[in-house]
């Protein structure tokens, strides 16, 4: 690659952002992606519009798609990653693996942009993810509606008449090791819900959480909008367990009502788990060939890294894809000035 080149390491929206930026700018860029397309994790997201666009943002994920499939001078590699770094005066160089051929090249910069898995839902046994069918996560319904169309039990296929959504799976948990709040989960949820009840007017929800964190755009109208909607309510509880019922065939819930304190126990068609984000296993393998340092909730810490070396996303942090997108480009042009103070 030429010498005023850069490395973009991740192919989700971040990376992407970076890419599409750094070509503006007229810097040669690469981006890679381990996966065999580019999207990330928000490429399986579903659209959540109901009587109006809620800005869950996840049609701007296609539309990055298709604008990098149409830029000229950007070069990608799906099913390829990285698998050694050398620093050099004036830049690294890189071994790639795509697919059986291993890439050898030197570029002035890279960025990563690997992203977040979602947290693993089985971890929370008491609430029988991975043992009870109609225990599903918000990111397994997010797929069932994008690529199925429609709200079912995976039991039995049929339209469920309640569905309660719990908040905070795998965030804000001492018992897990997990303090920090993942920031999206409330209006993530509440936006699925509310695209549910349009098209299913029938269903009843129920939102446990412990606090509701505002985040993104429009959230105080979502949350407003939300707290007016009759079969949607509001429970600040989260639930202690869940059991199945093989003579309803319906998953009961233990939690606490704020209301009549006391423990109470109802029953479900559906369960959504809300579950939070975690910085991908593979990220931290890069730490041998980075020198990578994490923050104390175990995501990149851009503190301390070595020069050339860049963050962009939720790699550094829980965000939205409004929010991943704010950062990429900021880190773009910190790029495009690194790279350019360079000449």
């Amino acid at each position: 690659m030429p010498e005023k080149s850069v490395l973009i390491v991740g192919g989700g929206i971040s990376g992407m952002t970076v890419a599409l930026e750094l070509n503006r700018m007229g810097i040669p860029a690469l981006l890679i992606e381990r996966e065999p397309a580019l999207g990330g994790l928000s490429a399986s997201f579903c659209c959540k519009a109901s009587e109006s666009c809620n800005k869950c943002f996840a049609c701007v994920v296609d539309k990055r798609i298709s604008e990098i499939g149409q830029s000229r001078g950007l070069s990608i590699l799906t099913q390829t990653e990285l698998i050694d770094v050398k620093k050099e005066t004036g830049g690294f160089r890189f071994s790639l693996k795509e697919r059986k051929r291993e890439i050898n090249l030197t570029t002035s910069a890279v960025v990563l942009a690997t992203g977040v898995s979602p947290y693993d839902a089985t971890e929370k046994a008491e609430y029988g993810y991975g043992r009870f069918k109609n225990v599903v996560t918000a990111k397994d319904l997010d797929e069932m509606l994008r690529y199925r169309g429609k709200l079912s039990r995976p039991s039995d296929d049929k339209l469920p008449g309640t569905v309660a959504f719990f908040q905070c799976v795998g965030s804000r948990d001492e018992s897990i090791g997990r303090l920090y709040c993942s920031q999206v989960c409330c209006a993530y949820a509440l936006r699925l819900i509310k695209a549910i009840r349009h098209q299913h007017p029938e269903v009843k929800a129920t939102f446990l959480y412990m606090d509701i964190q505002p985040a993104g755009v429009s959230f105080q109208q979502l949350l407003n909008s939300s707290r007016q909607d009759a079969n949607l309510r509001l429970i600040r509880s989260l639930p202690s367990k869940v059991y199945y019922s093989p003579f309803s065939d319906q998953l009961r819930v233990r939690f606490a009502d704020p209301e009549k304190g006391e423990v109470v126990e109802e029953s479900f068609d559906l369960i959504v788990l809300s579950v939070g984000m975690v910085l991908r296993p593979d990220t931290k393998y890069l730490s041998d060939f980075l020198g990578l340092q994490f923050t104390e909730d175990g995501f990149i810490a851009p503190r301390g890294s070595s020069e050339g070396v860049f963050f962009a996303g939720a790699c550094t942090g829980p965000k939205d894809i409004d929010r991943s997108i704010l950062h990429a480009k900021s880190i773009a042009y910190r790029v495009w000035q690194f790279v350019e103070g360079r000449s």
